[in-house]
């Protein structure tokens, strides 16, 4: 519990600065200061509060004035302190200390709080901990070190004189006070920041449910992509399969059409001989029919038969064998035919030997180059492998590599060396054996060094295997051993932490004094049991209820009977207070007549009224003048109407004349601008000009002129268009008519147009000749005229069709200066009318207007006067009003009085001596109400005494039972403490051991695990250094072989022998060409001579032959068909249709699966594409996780909605606890103020005080109340303030104060009055300091109760002495303090405190 313990002052007000520290100590249960006015006792309160609270007294927020004055003491700055030693809510012992500092300037003082201390002792170590704090932490830090809020620091415990009526200010600083004593406006806030929460949050789960309505869209739609994918895979499953059977099908139907293939290529084959038969039969056929046709006259096969022509052909020989020319051409001609022949065989030789020689030729360079390949990839390998061979050498002779045979022998780096690639077979064969035993001697070297290297590392392995074994045994070891040790240590810890210290340790002698102390507690707590004062005590304070009760009754009496009396006298006292008020109100009315007589006079009426009904002839005039008022407002609302309707029309002219105005000027610009040289009216009339000028220019009509419309005019240029249209003067058609007339004159004999007949012939000529001559377009007169009018009727046509399209494109403006001119003449028109003077006019309307408002003037002064008179008359009337209303109320209380106490109160006594039966009859019920006290007491104190011996027995044996336990437990750990010990002391030797047997082993197994692993990587670079110079040399054999391969290849051919010979056949064949073209070359003048000569003879003959030769046509045509039909039965009967058949279907089946294998991979394309698409919208982050993201957002909405949930209910908890809180509160207030009043206050018309909140409607949460302080005047309740005297505000003031203190200061209960006797009389003094006494008395018991009590009444302490010696059951204040103004050293007076004795009060 908190409480203050002591207070020092330095600087402060009236205290010195340079003197020492003013310090009073605080005592329990009270502390009085008592002093004369302006001594400094107010200042240990505003130190008080300032020390806790950090707030300044009224009136100094500055803080200037709370500082000594620097200016009195001749300084330019004073430096204050306050310190403070409380002890906090847990009794630990404080100290806060605060310092300020003034400084005088010229003009002003500047005040400056400096930083502050708090110092306490740490219960742990002992030692004094001071931390200096800002003074917005301390103003925070000391309210909760005290356990009490900083507003009821302020306005309940530390309150100041200037302050103390607070409870009696308005009602909104009352109401602040309030609500920061109950925290009401923090409370408040919460309750808005869980609303705000709570609205936070159901925001936020709203937009989670949009979230997550989302998330489950996004959700089944990706259920939806993830089940299509599913049916896209079974699909193109279902589609692969499909396609496998067409594949197979195919394959099915392909053997089919092969073997059907086999037949129809077969058949193909026969058919292509049947077609080449028949191709030839036909060719055949044609050289026959030529041949026939040929030889013509010549043709003999009719007349003579093939023998006969064979015998004359014969015949012809016969006689040409005799002729030596003939028989020399035919040897000359065989002889050139065959030398000719041969020269031709002779060069397709000679092109056959010239390519195959290419050939060998590219083959040889193609050996020479793979030589050299072999030569460098020889020396390669003799470089890179280190391969020597003493066996071969090197030819003298030919530099080629050979066995050795010669003398001079040679290595392989000198062959190398001299770069030749001429090496025999055998030298290669050495090569290749060397090679061989390189490669053997390197899978050897590579093997042997492998199993050498894996025997090594299995036996380094078994020892590594067998250390490790060792050492895992050890460390088995060492881990039991350590096991032991610990749950050894850990129970050996256990045990001590249980067992007592060596100081504290129960032994035998204290538990026998434990059983003793026990016995002796049980026996006094069963003599305070049957103590004889508890019975007398409950029977004493029942005779003083029954008298109380007594007593209570007869005041309850006198109290009804004084409150009759009372109230009679408070009634007649009305009766004769209304009746003085209604004869002045009389007065009054009177007066006002007599003020407006004039006024009333002159609208014609008059007012005459009595004392006893004035109100009549009142009434009578009012109606009369509110129905003249009436009427007026009547004609002033008429005339309003009738002058707002004219207004409205001249308004409505007003705007009609201004549109009309504006619409005219609008009009004449439109016009002008359509007037402009460039605009389309002007250019239409323009058109029209033109046409009238080119109209009597030709056509001489007068359709057109000024007047014209541009559709008249249109429709009159297509018109026109139209005519010249249809004049059609072409020169062909002239031409034409005049041939037809030129005819019809010819077949008619006369002239066609004129109708003249022809006399003569030379008249038709003439006719004929003229028509000719127009007929001609170069000389003719009508194509000339023609020329001319179809070249004026052009142009008409072009001017025609220029002028409508100007018109066309014009028409629009044409037209809207036509609509322009008339809306001109149109708005004239209006605004000549509008400004007329004519009925309905503007002017009219306007002189109207003029006559209507001074009609409306007129009235409205009549109303006005009206008005004036009836607000008269009101007042009139409410005055006569008044009168009737309290005449008649004092005619009413005078029957009520008469009738309601006469007989009712049966009493004789007056008021004055049932007040003094009261006065008796409270001394009375207050003396027994202190006996009662007194005496529950003293049973309070008895039942504490066998309540505080019974607790102590118990305890006692309570205690007594543990110390027995105790020292059995005790004697039981340290038999197992000993045992542990001993078992830990082995386990450590054993440990030991263990250790010196491990070192070794380790040591010895790190040292072999690192030369295993040294060994691993030199074997392994080893190894690896040896497959790859074996892999390498093996690549270089490969190599080697490739080539050795080719040029055993090109040896074995014997390519160079073939070369010489194709040379040698070369040569001969070239000799064998010249030879014969020479020969040709000579014979060819002798064979044309023997030509001539030889040709009569054989035209004969050639004629004979050619039959012959058509005799064996015809014989090769039969022969022909007779081979075709044969064919043609051959192909019916292998089965050609049936093939076919069996080929087509095979060839549609294959088709058909073909194109179902395309129907099915396009359909498995489109689902693998769908495939990719819905895989890609499933990895797209709208669906990417959507499972667990939808997931996490439920949990999140709806533990969102659960903190909803949460918030309200919280809500409605804390509202509900709130309310309950602050009536139960109040109600606690209220009892204790009824019990300070009824004690305190010694006055017979408040019967009771107590604070009222009433609770405004509005939002729960913005709950609020409006306090006030209400006291009862027998059963009637009314606001106190206002209505109490300056003493029933000071004493209300103190009780209220009292209660807040007893209700909040749980913690604390620490209170202190500044003068609180203030316009209190004598008896409330007494009553206060009984109230203060009967508290002390009451809350002595709290070893945290502190009253302070601060005055300059000696009396009133004398009181408090008397009250408090009378009570018991607490010890009296040694001392008191005395607050003094001393001079100091400078000869300047201070404040100073004394401590004086209590007993020279």
């Amino acid at each position: 519990m908190a409480s203050i313990a002591k207070l020092s002052i330095r600087g402060v007000r009236s205290f010195s600065p340079n003197d020492d520290e003013q310090v009073i100590a605080f005592c329990f249960p009270l502390t009085i200061i008592v002093g004369a006015n302006g001594c400094g006792k107010t200042t240990i309160i505003e130190s008080l509060k300032y020390a806790v609270t950090g707030s300044l007294p009224p009136g100094n927020k500055s803080g200037q004035s709370f500082v000594h004055d620097p200016r009195s003491i001749g300084q330019t700055n004073v430096k204050a302190s306050i310190k403070l030693r409380f002890n906090n809510t847990e009794g630990s012992s404080m100290v806060v200390a605060r310092s300020m500092e003034v400084t005088q300037k010229k003009t002003s003082a500047s005040f400056k709080a400096l930083d502050g201390t708090i110092r306490t002792v740490n219960k742990e170590t002992g030692e004094r901990v001071t931390m200096s704090h800002k003074c917005s932490e301390l103003d925070k830090n000391i309210p909760f070190f005290l356990g009490v809020s900083k507003p009821i620091l302020e306005h309940v415990v530390f309150c100041h004189q200037e302050d103390s009526s607070w409870p009696l200010q308005e009602g909104a600083v009352l109401k602040k006070r309030f609500d920061d004593i109950f925290d009401s406006t923090r409370y408040a806030k919460a309750l808005e920041a869980i609303k705000a929460e709570r609205k936070s949050y159901a925001s936020t789960a709203k937009d989670l449910k949009v979230e997550l309505a989302g998330l489950n869209s996004h959700k089944h739609a990706s259920t939806g992509f993830r089940e299509e994918l599913e049916d896209c895979k079974d699909k193109i499953s279902g589609i692969e399969d499909k396609i496998k059977i067409c594949d197979d099908d195919i394959e099915q139907e392909r053997a089919t059409g092969q073997e059907a293939q086999k037949v129809l290529a077969k058949i193909d084959e026969f058919t292509e001989n049947l077609d080449y038969k028949r191709n030839d039969m036909e060719t055949q056929e044609a050289v026959y029919e030529k041949q026939k046709e040929l030889l013509g006259k010549d043709d003999l096969t009719e007349k003579h038969t093939y023998p006969e022509l064979k015998e004359m052909l014969k015949e012809l020989n016969d006689q040409r064998h005799g002729n030596e020319a003939t028989r020399n051409l035919e040897l000359k001609e065989t002889e050139c035919q065959d030398i000719e022949r041969g020269i031709e065989r002779l060069r397709r030789k000679a092109n056959e030997l010239n390519a195959r020689k290419g050939k060998l030729e590219a083959e040889r360079d193609a050996h020479s180059r793979v030589l050299r390949q072999r030569f460098q990839v020889m020396e390669e390998i003799h470089k890179k492998h280190k391969i020597e061979l003493d066996g071969i050498t090197q030819d003298d002779d030919d530099g080629t590599l050979t066995q050795s045979t010669a003398t001079s022998r040679m290595s392989l780096s000198t062959i190398f060396t001299t770069n030749t690639n001429a090496i025999t077979q055998g030298d290669m064969e050495a090569f290749q054996g060397v090679v061989d035993n390189k490669h053997i001697e390197l899978k050897d070297m590579f093997t042997t060094a492998k199993k050498e290297h894996r025997v090594e590392e299995d036996a380094m392995q078994k020892a590594i295997l067998e250390l490790q074994a060792k050492k895992a045994a050890i460390d088995n070891d060492r881990k039991r051993n350590e096991a032991s040790k610990t749950q050894a240590m850990r129970e050996l810890n256990q045990i001590s932490s249980q067992m007592s210290s060596s100081l504290s340790r129960v032994r035998k002698e204290h538990v026998e004094e434990a059983k003793h102390q026990a016995a002796r507690l049980a026996k006094d707590r069963d003599e305070y049991n049957n103590h004889p004062r508890r019975e007398e005590i409950t029977k004493e304070i029942r005779v003083l209820e029954d008298r109380l009760k007594s007593i209570s009754a007869t005041i309850e009496q006198d109290n009804k009977i004084r409150d009759q009396l009372r109230l009679r006298a408070d009634e007649q006292n009305e009766i004769d207070m209304l009746s003085r008020q209604a004869t002045q109100e009389y007065d009054v009315l009177n007066d006002l007549l007599r003020e407006n007589s004039f006024l009333i006079t002159s609208q014609g009426e008059d007012i005459r009224v009595t004392k006893e009904d004035p109100t009549a002839p009142v009434g009578v005039v009012h109606n009369n003048v509110r129905n003249k008022l009436l009427n007026a407002q009547a004609d002033v609302e008429r005339c309003n109407s009738v002058v707002g309707d004219v207004q409205k029309k001249v308004s409505e002219k007003q705007a009609l004349l201004g549109n009309h105005r504006q619409r005219f000027q609008q009009l004449q610009h439109k016009k002008t601008t359509l007037l402009c040289p460039e605009g389309g009216a002007q250019k239409i009339k323009s058109v029209i000009r033109a046409i009238v000028r080119f109209d009597k220019d030709t056509v001489d009509n007068e359709q057109i002129n000024d007047d014209t419309s541009p559709s008249e005019l249109l429709m009159y240029i297509a018109e026109q268009v139209k005519s010249y249209s249809k004049v059609e003067e072409k020169p062909e058609n002239i031409s034409k008519i005049v041939k037809r007339l030129k005819k019809m004159a010819k077949t008619e004999m006369h002239c066609p147009c004129c109708m003249k007949t022809f006399d003569s012939n030379d008249e038709i000529l003439t006719f004929q000749s003229r028509m000719t001559e127009l007929a001609d377009p170069d000389v003719s007169e009508l194509h000339a005229m023609a020329s001319k009018n179809a070249q004026e009727v052009r142009g008409a046509l072009d001017k025609y069709e220029i002028w409508r399209r100007t018109v066309s494109e014009n028409m629009s403006e044409y037209l809207e200066l036509g609509r322009v001119v008339s809306e001109l003449t149109e708005v004239e028109g209006l605004i000549n009318d509008e400004e007329g003077g004519g009925h309905g006019s503007l002017k009219d309307l306007e002189s109207e207007l003029e006559t209507e408002e001074v009609t409306l003037t007129e009235k409205k002064e009549h109303m006005k006067e009206l008005q004036i008179l009836m607000t008269t008359v009101n007042g009139i009337q409410d005055a006569a009003k008044r009168v009737w209303e309290k005449m008649g109320n004092v005619k009413e209380k005078k029957e009520k009085l008469k009738y309601q106490f006469f007989g009712n109160v049966d009493d004789p006594r007056d008021l004055k001596t049932v007040e003094k039966d009261l006065t008796k009859s409270s001394d009375q019920k207050e003396l027994a109400y202190t006996n009662i006290n007194k005496l529950n007491n003293e049973q309070k104190q008895l039942n504490e005494m066998i309540s505080r011996v019974t607790n102590q027995a118990a305890t006692a044996e309570r205690s007594a039972r543990e110390k027995e336990d105790a020292y059995k437990r005790d004697q039981e750990s340290t038999k197992r403490k000993d045992q542990l010990n001993n078992d830990l002391t082995k386990l450590t030797e054993l440990d030991k051991e263990l250790d010196k047997q491990i070192m070794p082993v380790r040591t010895h197994l790190m040292q072999k695990e690192s030369d295993r692993d040294r060994m691993r990587d030199a074997n392994a670079q080893e190894d690896g250094m040896l497959s790859n110079q074996l892999k390498d040399f093996e690549r270089d054999m490969d190599k080697l072989k490739e080539v050795n391969d080719k040029i055993d290849q090109y040896v074995r051919s014997n390519k160079d022998n073939e070369i010489h010979e194709v040379d040698q056949k070369l040569l001969r064949n070239a000799e064998d060409i010249s030879s014969g073209e020479g020969k040709l070359t000579e014979m060819k003048p002798e064979l044309e001579n023997l030509k001539k000569q030889v040709e009569d003879g054989d035209r004969q003959k050639k004629t004979i032959q050619d039959n012959l030769e058509l005799f064996k046509l015809e014989k090769t045509l039969n022969q022909l068909q007779e081979e075709i039909k044969n064919l043609q039965d051959e192909v019916a009967a292998m089965g050609g249709d049936d093939a076919r058949e069996k080929h087509q279907v095979a060839v549609t089946n294959i088709r058909q699966q073909q194109s179902k294998i395309e129907r099915y991979n396009g359909r498995m394309q489109g689902l693998t594409e769908q495939k990719r698409n819905l895989r890609r919208k499933l990895n797209e982050p709208e669906y990417k996780g959507v499972d667990e993201r939808q997931r996490t957002k439920m949990i999140e909405h709806e533990t969102t909605n659960i903190v909803v949930t949460d918030l309200d209910k919280y809500y409605d908890a804390l509202d509900k606890a709130l309310l309950r809180y602050h009536g139960m509160k109040i109600n606690d207030i209220n009892k204790i103020i009824r019990e300070l009043w009824t004690l305190t206050y010694k006055g017979e018309d408040i019967t009771n005080i107590e604070i009222q909140s009433g609770q405004d409607s509005g939002a729960r949460a913005n709950r609020s109340y409006n306090y006030r302080i209400v006291m009862s005047k027998g059963s009637t309740q009314m606001d106190m303030r206002g209505r109490c005297s300056a003493g029933q505000r000071v004493l209300a003031s103190i009780v209220i104060r009292l209660a807040l203190a007893e209700t909040f200061c749980l913690n604390c209960g620490v209170v202190a009055l500044d003068e609180p006797t203030t316009n209190l009389d004598f008896e409330n003094k007494r009553g206060l300091a009984i109230a203060l006494g009967q508290i002390i008395a009451s809350r002595a018991a709290q070893s945290n109760f502190q009253l302070v009590v601060i005055t300059h009444d000696e009396d009133f302490v004398s009181m408090m002495k008397q009250e408090l010696s009378s009570q018991t059951g607490f010890n009296m204040p040694e001392r008191y303090y005395q607050v003094s103004r001393e001079e100091g050293h400078d000869g300047r007076f201070y404040s100073k405190i004394n401590a004086v004795d209590w007993d020279d009060l």
